[in-house]
């Protein structure tokens, strides 16, 4: 398994150089060939690999993020922070994006309840999120709405992504978190980290560091609903604090 970890890391690592250059070599040719009438087909064709060659290193990325949460000496550094602020910060990232698709974006902060305060590590918290929020607007239709929540239940903080889509099917439910399992096919293309099976899996091991867990409810029709649940303080941190 340690071989394992190892290897996929230095391929990540190895990979991200020439897709790098790859990508800015295709952009460059983006650039001239934009406008040009004559080179519409070539255009289209460079447009085409680097979507690919943008996807491939966000999967090679992915690869090497799980490797490194997978390495037992990983430590996760938790902070006190208020998951609605959190939650605020990363609706505004994709808020271009929700409207350019047509669907409805926000979060949603209950009157009165207990602020969300909990020991998180940002980094992870927020990739966790963002990877909920990328997989809801791919397969919600314009006209959806996508909504984010954070509440307090006791020593537990309960994260809510929710949209109006086109729900789930029943046979998928059981697997969304595996490794390299692709649901919906029929409904959107695979790209990036969320098509190859990596996002949710990476957001399952981001709840897991943090002693918590995911879950999701959905129906085909009804929308979808994914929940993180993680304990809102530890006692090593409330020593480090101290």
């Amino acid at each position: 398994d340690r071989f394992r970890r190892e290897g996929v890391s230095n391929l990540s690592h190895d990979l991200r150089s020439p897709l790098t250059a790859t990508a800015a070599c295709l952009e460059t040719l983006q650039g001239r060939w934009r406008g040009d009438a004559a080179r519409a087909e070539e255009l289209g064709l460079v447009e085409v690999a680097l979507r690919n060659t943008r996807n491939a290193a966000r999967l090679v990325q992915s690869l090497g993020d799980l490797a490194r949460l997978d390495e037992p000496s990983f430590e996760l550094r938790r902070a006190p922070v208020d998951a609605g602020e959190l939650l605020d910060d990363i609706a505004l990232r994709f808020a271009d994006r929700a409207e350019r698709q047509g669907v409805g974006l926000g979060v949603d902060h209950a009157p009165g309840d207990e602020p969300p305060f909990a020991a998180l590590n940002i980094e992870l918290f927020e990739r966790a999120v963002a990877n909920l929020l990328d997989n809801a607007l791919k397969f919600c239709p314009p006209g959806a709405n996508v909504t984010l929540s954070a509440r307090v239940e006791g020593d537990w903080l309960r994260i809510g992504v929710a949209d109006s889509g086109p729900g789930i099917a029943a046979a998928d439910l059981p697997h969304l978190f595996d490794r390299f399992y692709q649901a919906r096919h029929s409904v959107a293309p695979a790209t990036g980290e969320g098509g190859k099976g990596l996002g949710l899996a990476i957001v399952k091991r981001i709840a897991e560091l943090h002693g918590g867990m995911v879950q999701v409810d959905s129906r085909p029709g009804e929308g979808t609903r994914v929940q993180i649940t993680l304990p809102r303080d530890l006692p090593e941190v409330r020593r480090e604090a101290g």
